[in-house]
């Protein structure tokens, strides 16, 4: 039996700079593709900025990294955990995907990688039910009524330290 629901037509982007971006330039290219219209979600990914030294001589020390920064992306502000290497993004037709192409070719001073394909999952897996119980509106853990949660957050993360949801849920 073949479905197709909507969030299956949605299309998904993989935007991989030549280089890493320091927080400056992820701030920009993010707050571009944040004004894009039709853009769902995004999702970025890179290199970990741990806050301690977690073996070694130094086990224990902080790290004081200057990537680890504060960032602002639309009204969300949040620290960056990670050097940003890719950002994957879920747009809804393919007019959005050329805005989001023009949107990176403006933010980023140097070459980059735009592919389309599967990048985000789409459905909860058995590990999402799992960690975050079935979908319920009594829950108080993270629920996912909202679909744009689903696979963006990091399992071993604290659930403070998860997600930045960027605009306001649609009332039904």
């Amino acid at each position: 039996m073949n479905r197709t629901t909507t969030k299956d037509k949605a299309l998904q982007v993989r935007v991989f700079p030549q280089r890493l971006l320091q927080p400056a330039t992820a701030e920009k290219v993010l707050n571009e593709i944040d004004r894009v219209k039709g853009v769902k979600r995004m999702l970025i990914n890179g290199k970990n900025l741990p806050r301690k030294i977690t073996s070694g001589p130094g086990t224990g020390a902080d790290v004081n990294h200057p990537d680890r920064k504060l960032i602002h992306v639309g009204d969300c502000a949040f620290e960056l955990h990670i050097i940003v290497g890719e950002i994957l993004v879920e747009v809804d037709d393919e007019a959005a995907v050329d805005r989001v192409r023009g949107a990176c070719e403006r933010a980023l001073p140097f070459p980059f990688e735009f592919k389309r394909g599967h990048f985000i999952k789409r459905r909860p897996t058995l590990t999402d039910y799992g960690k975050y119980g079935f979908r319920s509106k009594t829950d108080e853990r993270l629920n996912l009524e909202d679909e744009r949660m689903l696979g963006l957050i990091d399992p071993h993360a604290k659930m403070e330290d998860k997600v930045c949801v960027i605009g306001k849920k649609e009332e039904k």
